[in-house]
């Protein structure tokens, strides 16, 4: 004889399946608030060289060269 699962067992089953999702997805995506920021003090990606002159090339080098 074949033995049926009850559908209350089916309901509770999907429901904790979705409520540890849920759980889950909520600790992912919230920050606490003993999070610190340290601010970047070595450098921005709009000035990649710092406070450093781009690099020269040589005059005379490359395809416009003598």
């Amino acid at each position: 004889m074949k033995k049926e699962i009850p559908t209350w067992a089916v309901i509770v089953a999907i429901v904790l399946v979705l409520g540890l999702v849920g759980v889950w997805y909520f600790t992912s995506t919230s920050k606490s608030t003993s999070d610190t920021v340290v601010e970047k003090s070595f450098g921005d990606e709009s000035n990649p060289f710092g406070n450093q002159a781009p690099p020269s090339r040589p005059s005379g080098a490359g395809a416009s060269g003598p």
